[in-house]
């Protein structure tokens, strides 16, 4: 991403915090997915959880190099890219879903709560830097 610096510790941070989250989810998809949901698993599952965590971490980068520019821009490109976010996650999730219809119901659930657990991250770890630069 142009301006995120690698060595930024906010985003250092927040990529760690991340990857615990998406280790987490592993665990707990591997225990739920191997006993009491084993007939539902298929093998996409592991990777819509690193999608997500991409994603994720790709969009945050930007909106750490938006957060520190003083720019009265910066509500309408905060909303501007969680808009082009949410459509990018509805189109992968339709794309998916047309082209394999007999796991639809178990792909959706399975999406929906990743997006669900992955944006409240997302924009809690985003309030706390804003908090902390005002």
């Amino acid at each position: 991403m142009p301006g995120a610096k690698s060595t930024d510790p906010t985003m250092k941070q927040f990529l760690i915090k991340s990857t615990i989250l998406t280790i987490i989810i592993f665990l707990i998809g591997t225990a739920l997915y191997t006993t009491v949901l084993k007939s539902y698993f298929f093998s996409v599952l592991p990777l819509v959880v690193l999608f997500f965590y991409g994603v994720t971490n790709l969009v945050h980068a930007y909106f750490l190099t938006i957060a520190d520019k003083t720019n009265t821009r910066f509500t309408s490109k905060y909303m501007a890219v969680n808009y082009i976010k949410m459509f990018f996650y509805l189109l992968v999730a339709i794309v998916f879903v047309v082209l394999n219809r007999e796991i639809a119901k178990v792909f959706v659930v399975n999406f929906l709560l990743l997006y669900i657990i992955y944006t409240i991250f997302e924009v809690n770890e985003f309030l706390k830097k804003i908090k902390q630069k005002n």
